[in-house]
């Protein structure tokens, strides 16, 4: 799905006049009752991927809703062409790019951890011991995150509590900005930088693009991936319980009916 449509050049392109929102769907409660408004399967149930187009107050589908784009459109530039109409029919959309004033991020570091070991990307993570010293960090990455070359290239956390951070060890400071590889099952982390707090917006651009711009993403080999992971005895216990009766028989049948 994503090599042939979500990872095509246009469909990137066209998706800056977008906000796009990579969701979790069994880490939150909120997130999978809006995600089964979207979309869900004859059965009635949440499936494990939902795909759609809303409207700007997030309740109309603009496109036909599914597991994936394939079920909205032919190829890549059917959707590439959609969306750059569906934009055209919204113009505030290009004078907001870049204008979101949170970073996008998941629940917490062992999801963000996870997802980045799914979806091949770096993470991201601020951290400090109040509230208010993390808000002013998250302010000072937000100058990077939201723009051309950082945007959609980290999946974010934030977090105050330095148990948090057990699964990426190494971490010096008791403020700062991490970027971390994802182990293989986004089990655990390896520190790429870790940053001070206080480091100046230049700089701290500076290391968050090299960052991306060094990280390997070498997509591991799926089927190979799995049945690794089931022999080392991996799993993911979600935060609410899976419904997706397809995805549940997979994992049945990788583990040989166990």
């Amino acid at each position: 799905m994503d090599g042939s449509f979500l990872s095509d050049e246009r469909v990137v392109a066209a998706s800056r006049d977008f906000v796009c929102i990579r969701l979790a769907t069994y880490e939150d409660k909120e997130e999978a009752e809006f995600m089964s408004g979207v979309f869900t399967s004859r059965s009635g149930a949440l499936e494990n991927t939902t795909f759609g187009i809303l409207s700007s107050d997030g309740k109309r589908n603009l496109v036909m809703p599914g597991r994936g784009p394939m079920h909205a459109f032919r190829d890549a530039t059917s959707m590439a062409n959609r969306m750059n109409l569906i934009a055209l029919q919204h113009p505030g959309a290009k004078t907001s790019r870049w204008t979101d004033k949170q970073l996008p991020l998941m629940k917490s570091v062992d999801v963000a951890l996870n997802v980045a070991a799914c979806d091949n990307l770096p993470v991201l993570v601020t951290f400090a011991e109040t509230k208010e010293r993390l808000a002013e960090i998250n302010e000072s990455v937000m100058a990077t995150a939201w723009i051309e070359e950082g945007a959609g290239q980290f999946v974010c956390a934030s977090t105050t509590d330095v148990a948090k951070l057990k699964p990426i060890p190494g971490v010096k400071g008791s403020e700062g900005v991490l970027l971390v590889e994802p182990g293989p099952y986004g089990l655990s982390g390896e520190i790429l930088r870790e940053l001070p707090a206080n480091e100046s917006p230049i700089e701290l651009r500076k290391e968050l693009l090299a960052a991306v711009a060094s990280f390997a993403r070498v997509a591991p080999q799926y089927t190979a991936h799995i049945q690794l992971g089931i022999q080392l005895g991996f799993d993911w216990e979600s935060a609410i319980p899976e419904t997706d009766q397809q995805s549940i028989r997979a994992k049945e049948r990788a583990r040989g009916g166990r």
